[in-house]
């Protein structure tokens, strides 16, 4: 049984299609297919059937995934293990960042990390927090920054880097600038750009001002792009206060309605954390931010 094979496996069973596991692995569509088929010939069962054109797991297949997933876990622990075994080796840490705090976090620790730690490489994936939480769980990444509220991420463990708030960013000419605070209904009509769906930031101004019309007339996870549109005076939005800190030209006004936010480091709970893991989270949770 190749290990490859397993792999390849897990990620037919995230995807549910053999063309989108083969685009993620990086390899072609017919030896997907016949790890597959090697792995059900292997065992003497089948592990998917087909329903309106998509894969699904058989009930053996089911087991075998939990079996599957486990193992391939176990097995990134033992890998981590036995490298660190090497004191000078070169470590790769692959680790998450959400697009909108990656300038923020890079100027922070890029390049002095490097500097201090120079046998570990630092593999960066700009991913929002929510999926970086699977991610871990899928053993995809080895730690993540992110922010953790009050929903319990059961499959992680955490330690806290610092605490920040979001607050409205607006031109510094713009009338909301001169504000002490910005009540809910100021918001109401004002043309934003959010942050992308799908992020812990997009859901959680949602849930704040449920109650509110929010005129979003673009969602970005750029910077780069939200800054141009604020800049303009096109469009405010509604970001960690300390993105714009540094930017003369943009104004961040605390809101009515308090938008707390923790800024955590994850990684998966009852894993085996690497050398290379504890000096970044021992970096990182000394910064001063």
């Amino acid at each position: 049984m190749n290990i490859n094979h397993l792999r390849y496996f897990e990620e037919v069973c995230r995807q549910g299609s053999i063309t989108k596991a083969s685009e993620a692995c990086h390899i072609s569509q017919p030896s997907i297919t016949a790890a597959i088929n090697g792995l059900e010939t292997e065992l003497g069962y089948k592990l998917f059937s087909r329903v309106n054109n998509r894969l699904r797991l058989t009930h053996e297949g089911e087991a075998f995934q939990t079996l599957t997933n486990q193992f391939l876990k176990e097995f990134a622990s033992y890998y981590e293990k036995a490298c660190d075994l090497s004191k000078g080796r070169k470590a790769v840490l692959r680790l998450g960042v959400p697009s909108v705090m990656g300038t923020f976090f890079f100027r922070k620790i890029i390049p002095d990390f490097n500097e201090k730690h120079p046998n570990i490489e630092l593999e960066i994936f700009e991913i929002a927090t929510i999926d970086g939480i699977r991610m871990l769980g899928n053993a995809e990444l080895d730690l993540l920054l992110g922010i953790k509220n009050e929903t319990c991420y059961n499959n992680c463990d955490s330690k806290e880097i610092f605490a920040t708030e979001l607050q409205l960013a607006v031109n510094k000419d713009h009338p909301l600038a001169s504000q002490k605070k910005i009540a809910a209904q100021m918001l109401s009509g004002l043309p934003l750009v959010i942050i992308s769906k799908g992020s812990y930031h997009y859901k959680s101004i949602r849930s704040t001002f449920s109650d509110i019309d929010l005129n979003i007339i673009m969602n970005s996870s750029q910077l780069s792009t939200i800054r141009y549109m604020i800049r303009d005076n096109n469009s405010a939005t509604i970001i960690y206060k300390d993105i714009f800190a540094d930017d003369p030209d943009i104004c961040c006004v605390p809101l009515e309605r308090p938008m707390p936010a923790h800024v955590h480091v994850f990684w998966q709970k009852n894993t085996y954390l690497s050398a290379a893991m504890k000096s970044f989270i021992s970096y990182i949770t000394q910064l001063d931010f």
